[in-house]
């Protein structure tokens, strides 16, 4: 027994002199320090599978399935002026309207016995048809996208369905505080007409009829320009024949020219006030037209927005706003990039006897980001996270695909990838302080204020902002 007492007495003191070894070895995280990420993005070769049908594949064998999606050249910014929501009812019904040798109900049945999925959808600029589909099944499911493509049925009754699904939508647009706010912000930015600003309406949805959705898939998607996109478990020259075969008669002509104007601020500075009486606290959004996504500064702006609001609590407006004040559960702002213009924007949900605090914060933090140098450790920060996310954009097959595809359909430099984390590492705080200058005015906000106006009426009229002007709540 003695013996053994000795033996664990020495095992315990050899276990204490390894942990105190481990603690003189540790040290301070602030101090540590690491290279820098060397990474260079995928670039994936193009197939030209015939004139205007262009293929990008990644072979993936990691897990026995097969994604894709298809883009086409069209969306909402193609509606016509009273039809807003033409586009997104189009490609929805192209799917859930059936073929012309399915219905709706036997597409649904034999994508739930192949465990597939299927999905159309509109954005602004570019539609997309997307499926993920089990390797054993991809040509069976292929095919089933295939006959949609060629023979939409667009069934009545599904129309009818969707229609009353979106005007239900509608109904419920200002039940949530922040889509008011989002809203008719853009409206006060570019205006009701400007195509990027349009939103939906019961109107414009009951005025869509059938064969609008038909000749919108005729003019805008059949037969017109695609881009192709495959990652998974296949052969790449099997899917090439497939896809061939698939689009032999496909004409691939270059989509529709839309005259779009330019954007130009459509309302003047000041502040808008929207009375909504059942809101418990008010909605700030505030801010100005903001850059083009071909900006010389395009990637750059991304260490001036995480300095300033889009890095959570390491942003000067979260910080200060909600850690320091309390004001706010959220707030951000950021610079943001679009075809045209994008826009400046800022957000806070406050209380009401907060609103003014609020506003003068948020338009002091800006002014001072046009003013003064940001510090060394925001700086540093700021360069750290922009190259650790950066990676992880490329977090799969697919995702490689997306980020080069929609790069090159929106016109970037071939290069834009490829030199981002250099352009990002060479930021200094000098670039950052040109760049605010150049995008943030903080005298030229459109202030909007969605609340009670029994409660922030008069605080908004002493705020030295100019004359509150009083705006309705539409309707939808």
């Amino acid at each position: 027994m003695k013996v053994r007492n000795v033996r664990l007495v020495a095992a315990a003191a050899l276990i204490l002199a390894a942990f105190s070894a481990l603690a003189l070895a540790q040290k301070d995280p602030g101090t540590l320090k690491f290279p820098d990420i060397v990474f260079k993005p995928q670039r994936p070769a193009a197939l030209n599978i015939k004139t205007g049908v262009q293929l990008y594949a990644i072979e993936n064998r990691e897990t026995p399935t097969v994604n894709a999606f298809l883009v086409f050249k069209t969306g909402s910014l193609a509606d016509p002026k009273g039809k807003e929501g033409l586009a997104a009812l189009a490609m929805s019904l192209t799917k859930s309207g059936g073929t012309k040798t399915l219905t709706p109900e036997q597409v649904e049945e034999k994508l739930d016995f192949l465990g597939s999925t299927i999905a159309f959808s509109a954005g602004d600029e570019f539609s997309t048809a997307s499926v993920w589909s089990l390797a054993k099944n991809f040509e069976a499911t292929w095919a089933i996208l295939a006959d949609m493509l060629f023979n939409p049925a667009f069934d009545k009754d599904r129309f009818d369905l969707g229609k009353k699904r979106e005007i239900e939508n509608i109904r419920r647009r200002w039940d949530q505080p922040m889509s008011v706010g989002m809203y008719l912000f853009q409206e006060l930015l570019y205006g009701q007409g400007f195509p990027d600003a349009r939103r939906t309406t019961s109107a414009s949805i009951d005025a869509v009829r059938l064969d609008d959705v038909r000749n919108f898939y005729e003019t805008n998607v059949k037969n017109r320009e695609v881009v192709l996109a495959f990652a998974g478990d296949f052969q790449s020259a099997k899917l090439k024949a497939l896809l061939k075969s698939t689009f032999k008669n496909w004409k691939g002509a270059p989509a529709p020219k839309l005259d779009l104007p330019k954007a130009q601020l459509a309302s003047r500075p000041g502040v808008y006030l929207i009375d909504k009486p059942d809101l418990t606290q008010a909605i700030i959004c505030m801010g100005h037209l903001g850059i083009n996504r071909l900006d010389p500064d395009n990637v750059e702006i991304a260490i001036m927005n995480f300095i300033f609001g889009s890095g959570g609590f390491n942003s000067r407006m979260m910080r200060e706003v909600r850690s320091n004040r309390g004001l706010a559960y959220s707030t951000f702002g950021s610079v943001n990039p679009g075809r045209d213009r994008g826009d400046f924007f800022n957000f806070c949900q406050t209380k009401s006897a907060s609103v003014v605090e609020a506003i003068t914060i948020m338009t002091g933090i800006i002014a001072d980001m046009t003013a003064n140098p940001v510090t060394a450790q925001e700086l540093e920060t700021a360069k750290k996270y922009e190259q650790n996310a950066f990676v992880h954009r490329f977090d799969g097959p697919m995702a490689v695909l997306r980020q080069f595809i929609y790069q090159k359909l929106q016109d970037y430099p071939a290069d834009y990838l490829v030199t981002y984390l250099a352009r990002i590492k060479k930021v200094d705080a000098a670039k950052v302080l040109e760049m605010a200058k150049r995008t943030m005015n903080p005298k030229e906000m459109i202030v909007l204020v969605v609340g009670k106006k029994a409660e922030v009426l008069d605080l908004l009229k002493g705020l030295n902002m100019g004359p509150v002007t009083e705006l309705p709540l539409p309707k939808e």
